[in-house]
């Protein structure tokens, strides 16, 4: 994963307060400040970086592959794809305007795209289907963040053996869900989201979190 940086102010956010539906009460979410749904868009309709944003180049990561038609959970534009192998952490590509290249986001708050070579074609791409639709990343009411998991295989809940892990978060930490929940587990049925976090490990309780801040990524015009 790469190291967090101050996002450029040219860097184009859009803040929306999102309100839609899914259904597990919070403790606290009637009090809290609602999540604030922010949308980057680090990549123009080119496939050449936003103004502001810095572009690295990562050959260690590998050739990844976007021929599939896999749009990412958080994407709100068209044609941009979730690529493979899951160790490149993929997780949100626009086909770059450099042959056989795309450009990457891993950390929407970077202000940073990464570069990496591609095999085969880029597969066009819609947006994902409603109960797909989910943050790439996440900061929790208590300041924490989480990212999206890519894969890998995680340790199972002791508490919930049949949930599963979707997000891993500071101090080795994970959002779990129920299995079949929309959204990768992020409850948005209320003004302020919330999720279930625990251990990565898998072991101890399972304490409900509201969100913050749920980031996503667009395409710049």
């Amino acid at each position: 994963m790469p190291a967090r940086v101050v996002m450029p102010a040219a860097l184009a956010v859009l803040f929306t307060l999102v309100d839609s539906s899914v259904g597990m009460a919070s403790t606290n979410a009637a009090t809290s400040p609602a999540t604030a749904r922010v949308v980057v868009r680090p990549v123009t309709e080119a496939g050449t970086p936003a103004p502001g944003v810095l572009v690295t180049s990562d050959q260690q990561a590998g050739t990844v592959d976007c021929r599939t038609r896999e749009p990412s959970p958080g994407a709100v534009s068209r044609d941009i794809e979730f690529c493979t192998p899951s160790a490149a952490y993929a997780i949100a590509c626009w086909k770059s305007a450099t042959p056989r290249q795309v450009l990457c986001s891993r950390d929407p708050r970077s202000g940073r795209v990464w570069s990496l070579p591609r095999t085969g074609a880029f597969a066009p791409t819609g947006l994902a289907g409603k109960r797909k639709r989910a943050p790439l990343m996440l900061v929790l009411g208590n300041g924490k963040t989480c990212s999206i998991r890519d894969g890998g295989a995680w340790s199972s809940l002791k508490e919930h053996p049949k949930w599963y892990g979707t997000y891993s978060c500071d101090g080795n930490a994970a959002v779990w869900s129920p299995s079949g929940a929309p959204d990768s587990g992020v409850n948005e049925s209320r003004s302020t989201w919330t999720v279930h976090v625990g251990s990565i490990s898998g072991n101890g309780p399972v304490t409900v979190r509201t969100v913050r801040k749920a980031y996503f990524v667009g395409t710049a015009q």
